[in-house]
């Protein structure tokens, strides 16, 4: 929706997928046999990091999808409530995918250096001449493989 002050839209992070109790029984036995192998080769930390993530990968996959609200206005990006000032925002993209379409914002903050947000219900041309408009350079953004892999994952 286009508005005086900047633009707003609201987002779903993901489609949720209802996953089969073979799916989570599928992803007990490989933690399992990870962390065995783990163990085994005395890499304890390795065994550790694959239950932590086994966990978070079932819950987030358990969980159903969640709705942000993502602004570009005079003061800068703001993606639910945090606002990224221009002046440490970097570069941006669009990613150009067949299905769902993403602004890229790099930063130069240490813990959301690079903010991912689905472009639904406004055209990304808009987005692109807003921040444009706030001298922000735009890259070629090309969708990365962990990126793939979460979106395969549902997450």
């Amino acid at each position: 929706m286009a508005q005086e002050s900047g633009i707003s839209w609201k987002v779903v992070t993901h489609e949720h997928k209802d996953r089969s109790v073979d799916w989570y029984w599928t992803l007990g036995v490989l933690t399992v046999v990870g962390v065995g192998l783990s163990i085994y080769f005395d890499n304890y930390l390795l065994a550790l990091i694959l239950i932590v993530g086994a966990i978070s990968l079932g819950f987030l996959t358990a969980r159903g999808p969640r709705e942000h609200m993502v602004r570009i206005d005079s003061r800068g990006i703001i993606v639910d409530g945090t606002l990224h000032p221009y002046a440490s925002v970097t570069s941006f993209g669009i990613t150009e995918e067949t299905h769902r379409q993403h602004l890229v914002v790099h930063t130069t903050g240490i813990l959301a250096s690079r903010i991912v947000a689905p472009i639904e219900g406004i055209s990304p041309e808009t987005v692109r001449m807003t921040l444009r408009r706030h001298n922000i350079e735009e890259i070629a953004e090309e969708p990365r493989f962990f990126d793939s892999v979460a979106e395969i994952l549902g997450l």
